[in-house]
């Protein structure tokens, strides 16, 4: 896939678990999760996914934002407070802001929610690193 060729994203909190995948409907107006959400500490680092520009750092309704833009992608982080501003690059792993829980997916725990678009399309940026929340089982003997 095009998407794997152009971009080499890694977790934006490394050793997160998701706790909720990517899902869009097949009606473009209807409900869905256009990212998928990471749980972690608040106030934990948030990485840069990839290289890039920052194209928006700011407080958007009740949670503050960063989209990093990757050539024609662009990587969205929430709620991050930031310490980046518009139009500043950003390295691979570099620090972009630190996870707030006000806002969050998880609300009262804090999530990142991290999403992927070209355009107006949505992708999936799940890493097969990212750990899976973890289901337990019973033991029989």
């Amino acid at each position: 896939m095009i998407l794997a060729i152009s971009l080499n994203l890694i977790p934006p909190i490394p050793g997160a678990i998701n706790v909720r995948d990517f899902y869009v409907s097949e009606n473009i107006y209807a409900s869905g999760h256009r990212g998928i959400d990471l749980l972690a500490s608040e106030n934990s680092q948030v990485l840069a996914a990839e290289d890039g520009y920052i194209s928006h750092s700011g407080f958007i309704f009740n949670r503050w934002t960063i989209s990093v833009t990757h050539n024609s992608f662009r990587t969205t982080y929430e709620p991050v407070k930031p310490i980046v501003k518009i139009g500043q690059k950003v390295e691979q792993g570099e620090v972009i802001g630190y996870l707030q829980t006000k806002g969050s997916h998880c609300f009262p725990k804090s999530c990142l929610h991290f999403g992927l678009k070209e355009g107006s399309t949505y992708f999936n940026p799940k890493f097969s690193f990212v750990k899976k929340y973890p289901i337990l089982l019973p033991i029989y003997s």
